[in-house]
């Protein structure tokens, strides 16, 4: 029986810098760019390890988004227990770094059956997570929730900080400041200072 071929010593860390050069490629120049070759040349290894870590570009892919998935739920985990968790899970998804990530796997799912499944059951456990930070959220406001489905409110905010990432990364800017003084407003709102199922709320300054 063939001994099992270990890395050496240089080569230890090659699959986490394999995992960074592909999702730093996916962000700059979309996931297109991401080929093996590139990799490799931005990982600073040889081509051969791209293959020697994963079997196919798919499992390369697979473990970009899991490594980003990974950091991603601790940070909506953190926002269970922060001071405002509204506030939290806005601020978590207005980071463009992850936005922009995120829209070239789903671009990528389109194509490869692999990636879409991790993906989907990325974003339910996401989904979770958020509509628990709103549903605390929304009662340390005293707002319905019946009216105000926490699940709705999670993704209205979801969306939106990701459509203003999106946007800007093309340089489209226009009614931004507006859209972001009124998210800043209802956000802001002290819980005390409004009635169950009242939204609006003083600004909290």
């Amino acid at each position: 029986m063939a001994a099992t071929r270990k890395p050496r010593d240089k080569d230890v860390d090659a699959r986490t810098r394999l995992i960074e050069a592909t999702a730093a490629l996916m962000r700059e120049e979309g996931y297109a760019a991401a080929t093996s070759r590139r990799v490799a040349e931005r990982a600073g290894v040889r081509s051969a390890l791209v293959y020697y870590y994963f079997d196919t570009m798919d499992d390369l892919f697979v473990a970009v988004l899991r490594a980003g998935a990974d950091a991603s739920l601790a940070r909506m985990r953190e926002a269970l227990t922060a001071d405002d968790p509204l506030r939290a899970l806005w601020d978590v998804n207005a980071d463009s770094r992850l936005t922009i990530l995120n829209t070239e796997f789903t671009a990528l799912a389109n194509h490869r059956k692999p990636i879409g499944a991790e993906l989907r059951a990325y974003a339910e456990r996401v989904r979770d997570i958020e509509t628990a930070a709103a549903t605390i959220g929304l009662r340390a406001r005293g707002v319905d929730l019946e009216a105000y489905p926490p699940v709705v409110v999670a993704m209205v905010l979801a969306q939106l900080s990701r459509s203003v990432c999106a946007e800007s990364a093309i340089g489209v800017t226009e009614g931004h400041d507006a859209m972001l003084a009124v998210v800043d407003r209802l956000l802001g709102a002290r819980h005390d200072a409004a009635p169950a199922g009242d939204a609006t709320a003083r600004r909290r300054r």
